[in-house]
């Protein structure tokens, strides 16, 4: 699988089979008679949190070394817990940061399973609260011209936002005896909110970035649109929009899919 098709990070678990928030993601079917939103989904106070208020995030300099990555990362999560904490603390919801590890080979053995750094970027343990960075030698070469360290990193820690805001369990919940129908959807929204999410926390620093802005804010929202259409992920189109308006609006409060419009969390 080329490094262009690769998924961008994985929440373990969400049910009893995992989660992807993904690079290939794909249309979920819309339920006709869909269930009740729990309050924690539709009127979570992490919608009313407002903007965050770091906008600086400087990247280090990146090269095809695992030791640079971990500077990077290690770098880069200062930024994250200054922009998340304050934000998550001020809708009154607790907050601790996340455990994040770095992993470099060709197969990373993580406390969730086993996985190959060529098919994904990142992944979210839930149980562990942990954000595992992982890549190959392959994947070192390739941020040099295709970057992904910061999308991994961010996306990781959205999820880890969505674990502690009570998102996550509550969708784990929504879906234990849901149809598959209504499973798909309601992974879609969450994934969507994931790539929301991340997209607000770039788009706040987005100035300030170096490496990870060289294509451009377009390219960086579009990225997610490239791979097509995989039930349960949210089309092409909805991915890119959940992601512009995170980046627009650098606030979860654009992030609410829980109560959108069906049409955009398919």
């Amino acid at each position: 699988m080329s490094r262009a098709m690769r998924a961008h990070f994985l929440i373990v678990p969400l049910t009893a089979c995992v989660l992807a928030s993904t690079a290939l993601s794909g249309a979920a079917s819309a339920a006709s008679a869909a269930p009740a939103v729990p309050a924690v989904l539709a009127k979570n106070p992490l919608y009313k949190a407002g903007k965050f208020a770091l906008k600086t995030c400087e990247e280090p300099p990146t090269a095809a070394d695992v030791e640079v990555l971990r500077l990077y990362v290690e770098e880069v999560s200062i930024c994250l817990d200054k922009a998340w904490g304050p934000l998550v603390k001020k809708a009154g919801l607790p907050y601790g940061k996340p455990k994040v590890k770095v992993s470099h080979g060709e197969k990373v053995k993580t406390s969730c399973g086993t996985y190959v750094p060529d098919v994904t970027d990142s992944v979210y343990c839930a149980k562990t609260r942990t954000v595992h960075i992982m890549v190959s030698d392959y994947g070192l070469t390739g941020e040099i011209d295709r970057p992904m360290w910061l999308d991994a990193l961010s996306a990781g820690w959205a999820l880890h936002v969505q674990n502690v805001a009570g998102v996550t369990g509550a969708v784990a919940k929504a879906v234990k005896k849901a149809s598959k129908r209504d499973l798909l959807a309601m992974r879609a929204k969450h994934t969507l909110q994931t790539l929301c999410l991340t997209g607000a926390f770039t788009g706040s620093v987005w100035d300030s970035l170096g490496h990870s802005k060289r294509s451009g804010h377009e390219s960086y929202i579009d990225r997610d649109a490239r791979y097509g259409d995989v039930p349960g992920f949210g089309t092409a189109a909805n991915r890119a929009y959940w992601t512009r308006r995170g980046f627009e609006a650098e606030s979860p409060s654009a992030c609410n899919t829980f109560t959108a419009p069906a049409v955009r969390v398919k």
